[in-house]
C-alpha cells in the first residue's frame, strides 16, 4: 500500500467510519468491537473506486442484515449474546464477500477494488444475514 492508498484509508477512517460505527451499534443496540484492517482494504491501481467500495463490500450489506438480524426482541438479543464485534479483512484475492463467524466475532472478507451496485448490497446481506442466523 502506497501513500496514496494510506491517504484513502486514512480519510475513510476519520470521515465515513465514526458514522458507520454509531449507526450499526444503534442498530445493534450495543457497542460493538470493530477491528478494521484498514492497510488491506485500499487496493494499489484502484483508487477511483474508493471510498464507495469500502460502503458497497462491507458497511451497506452489514447495515442490512443487522436491520435484518435485530428486526424483533429475539434477534436482539440472540445477536448480543453471541456476537461481541466485526472483523473486517480483505485478505482473500479477488473474490466476492465470505461471511462466517468464529467464536463471538463476525468476519467479512472481501476485495473492495472494484465497482459494485445496489444488487450486490443485497447479496452480501443475505449472506450476513443467512450466517448470523446460522450461529445464533
Amino acid at each position: 500500500m502506497g501513500l496514496a492508498e494510506r491517504r484513502v484509508a486514512a480519510a475513510y477512517q476519520k470521515d465515513k467510519f465514526p458514522a458507520w460505527k454509531q449507526k450499526l451499534n444503534e442498530l445493534a443496540g450495543y457497542e460493538l468491537a470493530f477491528e478494521v484492517n484498514w492497510d488491506e482494504l485500499v487496493k494499489e491501481g484502484f483508487l477511483d473506486s474508493y471510498p464507495n467500495t469500502i460502503d458497497y463490500n462491507f458497511f451497506m450489506p452489514l447495515e442490512a442484515a443487522l436491520k435484518s438480524i435485530t428486526a424483533d426482541d429475539l434477534g436482539r438479543e440472540a445477536l448480543k449474546a453471541k456476537i461481541k464485534g466485526i472483523r473486517i479483512t480483505s485478505v482473500r484475492g479477488w473474490s466476492s464477500l465470505e461471511a462466517k463467524v468464529e467464536g463471538d466475532r463476525l468476519l467479512l472478507d472481501a476485495d473492495p477494488s472494484y465497482q459494485r451496485d445496489d444488487s450486490a448490497v443485497t447479496d452480501y446481506a443475505q449472506r450476513i444475514t443467512s450466517t448470523l442466523e446460522s450461529a445464533l
